[in-house]
């Protein structure tokens, strides 16, 4: 798939023009001080997951044809702050896919004192880039013997109210797609970061129509158990045969985990978390499934409010229960 959107993009670059400019800001912020990167720090760090974008689509797609975007998973960690600046990492997945890629952006004010600059830099060794974003105890360091600039695909943004809008210029970043491989595909050209949503477009994204952009939503973590019968839907009252799991870990954003009994067998069930919508009910949830696998069809779901930091039931057979992780520091 990432093949196919490289060939796409590049035959795409010849007539782009470059991707979007900057809004207008708001009175009384004038200049991109120390109090513009200090918010950007505060709003950037997590993750997120444009799940519930992929599932819509591609339900549409069965009506349309349209060509359903990529599910990809973004990372976003600080890893150095102050008031002159600060050192991003971006690590961008694509969803059921080897396909990863970890950029570093280095936010400092604008030449021109009224926006902010992102400079994009690639890792020389993706691997250890990737290692360094995995590990969050580590203290981050940055050698600029191991990141090369990528002036030409720089982004200037700013903020507008409560969201905040940069992007790059296609047209010159463009240019420099043979030297970065594969990765190309996931070099952000253009996002806004409003309050929870995080809108994206890539190179990818390009396949799709200049206008393409992802829909993430950050990611709320939760941890919880399960307690699965062994005589399964059809157990008895009687039946103390239970399967206990503790470890269970869900993203709020389609996470799913598998059901297994106690040798580590699977059970032929799993559990789905998603928050989701329902626009004919003008409805949005926080929906937990029961899926049997071997059907993928769902056997029963719950429905608790999509700011809900616990949620849990009691199907007799199968009982669950889960609660929000706390935010990382």
């Amino acid at each position: 798939m990432v093949r196919i959107a490289l060939v796409v993009l590049i035959s795409f670059v010849a007539g782009c023009q470059a991707a979007g400019s900057g809004t207008r800001r708001p009175a009384g912020e004038g200049t991109a001080d120390g109090n513009a990167i200090a918010r950007l720090v505060r709003a950037m760090p997590g993750d997120y997951d444009n799940h519930e974008q992929v599932v819509h689509a591609s339900a549409a797609r069965k009506s349309d044809g349209a060509i359903a975007p990529l599910q990809v998973q973004h990372g976003l960690r600080v890893v150095e702050s102050g008031r002159d600046g600060a050192i991003v990492l971006w690590r961008l997945a694509i969803s059921g896919q080897a396909t990863a890629a970890v950029w570093l952006l280095r936010v400092q004010a604008a030449p021109d004192g009224r926006k902010l600059r992102l400079l994009p830099f690639r890792p020389l060794d993706a691997s250890a880039a990737q290692s360094q974003f995995a590990d969050r105890a580590a203290t981050f360091h940055y050698d600029a013997a191991q990141w090369a600039a990528l002036e030409p695909c720089a982004q200037t943004g700013q903020w507008e109210n409560e969201a905040f809008a940069a992007s790059a210029s296609v047209e010159a970043c463009s240019a420099l797609l043979p030297g970065l491989g594969q990765d190309a595909a996931l070099l952000p050209l253009r996002f806004t970061l409003a309050q929870d949503m995080l809108h994206v477009a890539t190179f990818a994204d390009t396949s799709r129509g200049s206008n393409a952009i992802e829909d993430a939503r950050r990611v709320r973590w939760f941890d919880g158990w399960a307690a699965i019968n062994g005589g399964g839907p059809q157990a008895k009252s009687d039946n103390n045969d239970w399967h206990l799991q503790r470890d269970l870990h869900l993203s709020s954003e389609g996470g799913r985990a598998n059901l297994r009994w106690r040798d580590g067998a699977a059970s032929g069930y799993s559990l789905q978390l998603e928050r989701t919508s329902y626009p004919e009910r003008k409805l949005m949830v926080l929906q937990l499934d029961v899926i049997e696998d071997a059907s993928g069809k769902v056997v029963t779901y719950l429905w608790a409010d999509p700011t809900a930091a616990s949620l849990g039931f009691n199907l007799g057979w199968l009982q669950v229960g889960f609660v929000q992780q706390a935010p990382a520091p």
